[in-house]
């Protein structure tokens, strides 16, 4: 009977990490977009644009970033004073780095991913970011860090409560 429970506890097990695990397509497509999101900080000329308009965000968090970047106008906030992809404003092109360390399925559609990465200099820093498949892409939903660990869509969200320029 022991013998029995045991077979069964790792059959449940087996298929609840199988829940969690990715089908096999989908880390590539997670890495190009982490390569855009990512990719501009290997040059010393750095991304094109800021972060926040690069092509890698989901269509609900490209609307909100409109709204944010409207409600702001030219005014600096805390959300905007530092690359969200580097949680920096300076870096060492030669020396930036980042790799995924985990990738886990929440979701048909949805996933998690662990990126770390440095600036350049010796710190390693780790971000969590929620990617969903639109049209065949994976695309960034929110992004979690030590800058906005409620994530940036809800300090987007609070900036958006807040008279510009005070």
């Amino acid at each position: 009977m022991n013998r029995l429970i045991k077979l069964a506890a790792s059959a449940v097990l087996s298929a609840l990490l199988l829940a969690a695990a990715p089908p096999p397509a989908v880390p590539g497509k997670v890495d190009a977009t982490l390569r855009l999101a990512y990719g501009g900080y290997y040059r010393e000329s750095g991304p094109n644009g800021a972060d926040w308009d690069q092509p890698v965000f989901s269509a609900k968090t490209r609307a909100l970033i409109r709204a944010w970047k409207k409600h702001n106008g030219e005014e600096l906030t805390g959300l905007s004073s530092y690359g969200w992809f580097c949680e920096c404003q300076d870096w060492q092109a030669k020396r930036f780095k980042h790799k995924r360390t985990d990738l886990r399925l929440l979701s048909p559609g949805k996933v998690e991913v662990k990126v770390q990465f440095t600036a350049g200099w010796d710190d390693f820093l780790t971000q969590r970011l929620i990617l969903v498949n639109e049209g065949g892409r994976w695309l960034i939903d929110d992004l979690y860090s030590d800058s906005v660990p409620k994530g940036v869509k809800a300090a987007m969200r609070e900036e958006l409560t807040e008279v510009p320029g005070t």
